[in-house]
């Protein structure tokens, strides 16, 4: 039975005739009470049905674990480099700068295959750490968009300083160096220190997260990025762009590899320096006049490595490049071999070439 105190009228509504006096206000009826239901559970009722239970949102991954499952990538990476290095040394050292544009493409499909729905949402590496790859929805993600991810991570990785030695006046190829050297900070930058969304560049680019366990179709929405981290990446890509075209390194290698002593080059045509590095001892302070030359270092393409007038000749040009004196002899390597961004080999010859021909 219904009781509507302050109403003036008391009734069963079943009744054909129930009714309410005029009296009765609409707080009046607010008012009233099924008698044998307790307010208690009127309230508790109420309050289930105005405000239904949020779903938990995925628990993102630790950042130590996408480190490590980098790391466990790469490896595997590099061990099936090393293999087809040693199969193919000579072929892939002729390739120059482009063996690293082959190591792009193999670590992009490594990459957008494992990451993809169609993979399992994680590489090798993320499977053993129990991490996956999802959407915003904690939704796998397609092929198309996982290629774009992986591109987006592996390009600064492995194509930073993608030109070794620019010359003179190659303001393009430099620019190119900053622009791709500051891409690869700006990823480090947002995988060290966005902790909120623990997302880096390529993440945030195509809407993706890594989160513990499998993906289960639960919403991410609730982690939201601190906008000043886009303003300090866009900074180290805006900055290191002047550094390269000043012929500062912006640069950072993850290729390991072996090394071998040769005696004999294979023919690749005219010689063709690859890149070119010296040494020297810095002068003490206040001291004037020119430093010292120690070493050299001198990457060809194949053709001139075990040849030492070849290899005098460019050392006197390095000499008179980075205008630093001879005082003894300089010990020179010359090398050829490749590098594929994820492992490289290096074969080379070592001269020691007498203070007397540099300086004639």
């Amino acid at each position: 039975m219904w009781e509507c105190p302050g109403a003036g009228a008391v009734g069963d509504p079943r009744r054909p005739d129930y009714a309410v006096t005029k009296g009765a206000s609409r707080k009046g009826f607010a008012g009233c009470m099924i008698h044998g239901l307790s307010e208690d559970r009127m309230e508790t009722n109420l309050q289930t049905e105005a405000a239904p239970a949020q779903p938990t949102p995925a628990q993102l991954s630790a950042t130590w674990r996408r480190w490590l499952a980098f790391l466990i990538d790469w490896i595997i990476l590099s061990l099936g480099g090393y293999i087809v290095g040693v199969l193919f040394f000579d072929p892939l050292s002729r390739l120059g700068p482009w063996a690293r544009v082959l190591g792009f493409a193999v670590a992009l499909v490594y990459f957008g295959i494992f990451d993809s729905g169609w993979g399992g949402a994680g590489s090798p590496g993320k499977k053993v750490l129990g991490i996956r790859v999802v959407d915003a929805a904690g939704r796998v993600i397609g092929m198309g968009r996982s290629f774009a991810r992986a591109a987006l991570i592996c390009a600064p990785l492995i194509l930073n300083d993608f030109f070794i030695v620019p010359p003179p006046g190659a303001f393009g190829e430099l620019a190119f160096n900053g622009l791709v050297g500051g891409w690869m900070t700006a990823t480090l930058y947002m995988l060290a220190f966005n902790r909120r969304t623990k997302q880096g560049i390529h993440d945030l680019a195509t809407g993706t997260f890594v989160i513990r366990g499998r993906a289960t179709r639960q919403s991410l929405a609730g982690y939201a990025l601190w906008k000043p981290h886009l303003g300090i990446a866009a900074a180290l890509v805006a900055l290191s762009v002047p550094v390269a075209l000043a012929r500062l390194p912006v640069s950072l290698h993850f290729a390991p590899g072996v090394s071998r002593h040769v005696d004999k080059a294979p023919d690749t045509g005219p010689v063709e320096v690859v890149g070119a590095w010296l040494s020297w001892k810095p002068l003490k302070a206040g001291a004037s006049g020119k430093p010292e030359c120690l070493s050299a270092r001198i990457q060809l393409r194949g053709t001139g490595v075990a040849d030492e007038q070849v290899a005098r000749d460019i050392t006197m040009r390095l000499i008179a490049l980075y205008h630093c004196q001879v005082v003894t002899n300089v010990s020179v390597r010359m090398q050829y071999g490749f590098n594929m961004g994820f492992s490289s080999g290096t074969a080379f010859h070592d001269f020691v070439i007498d203070e007397a021909d540099l300086t004639r």
